[in-house]
């Protein structure tokens, strides 16, 4: 059964079509990548089901609600969450306060002034399984501006557990990471994916294909497939687009 759906959607600046019918279904609990060449339309893709920009037209339906309309706050609180390729966290905030603020809205506090957060023993130890999870226990009380660039993207994804997500989207996860950095990371979304399901971007296609379920080929802003990897890496059409030598060779 499909948790999200996008139906005939398009993006236009002026007259510029960047995103032209994209109709694609995410099934619920598989790992997809969206890959294409840069500038196919994959961030604005992502920034479109994230509500960051609204559509031009068509319709995108998170677990059976149609979300193009709605305010980023409002999709998440649905149950969706994404990184971006600029690291986004409360950089003067420590890690373990970055993971609690994250947990507030799906353990019910919502907009609750009374109660003293020290106090909370059951949300104080929630987030420090989080933070077990992603391998920062001992950097809970370090400034998270100040952590070392994979370790800010571990807690991103610690932050998306903590939202308590069904659906997280990752654009461009292991950018700027060197190779071991980017294997740890590889481990870290498998493990805190396990049960939800993940769209993910990613340049990477030792990545994309040790990741993913299915694959989807975005090029100027059409998808032009949606397969198996095994299927993707033998398609001639995707590789004279976009995979190339690297369809033959990863």
């Amino acid at each position: 059964m499909a948790i999200l759906t996008l139906n005939n959607v398009q993006k236009n600046f002026g007259e510029t079509a960047i995103i032209r019918g994209v109709s694609l279904d995410i099934e619920e609990g598989e790992k997809h990548a969206i890959i294409g060449p840069n500038g196919a339309g994959k961030s604005t893709l992502f920034h479109l089901i994230s509500g960051l920009y609204k559509v031009s037209a068509g319709s995108i339906t998170f677990k059976e609600s149609e979300i193009q309309d709605k305010a980023p706050y409002e999709i998440s609180r649905l149950g969706l969450a994404r990184s971006f390729q600029v690291t986004n966290i409360f950089q003067r905030m420590n890690v373990f306060e970055n993971i609690r603020c994250a947990l507030f809205w799906s353990k019910g506090y919502r907009y609750s002034f009374w109660h003293l957060l020290g106090r909370q023993k059951e949300l104080n130890e929630q987030a420090m399984h989080v933070l077990e999870q992603i391998g920062l226990t001992d950097k809970a009380l370090f400034p998270s501006g100040e952590l070392a660039y994979a370790q800010q993207r571990a807690l991103e994804l610690g932050i998306a557990i903590a939202s308590g997500a069904e659906l997280i989207m990752l654009d461009e996860p292991a950018a700027g990471m060197s190779h071991s950095e980017a294997e740890t990371s590889v481990q870290l979304i498998h493990k805190i994916t396990e049960g939800k399901t993940l769209i993910m971007v990613e340049h990477d296609m030792n990545i994309v294909f040790n990741v993913a379920d299915r694959i989807s080929v975005l090029v100027y802003g059409e998808v032009i497939a949606t397969d198996s990897p095994e299927n993707i890496r033998s398609n001639a059409s995707v590789q004279e687009a976009y995979l190339g030598e690297v369809a033959t060779s990863a």
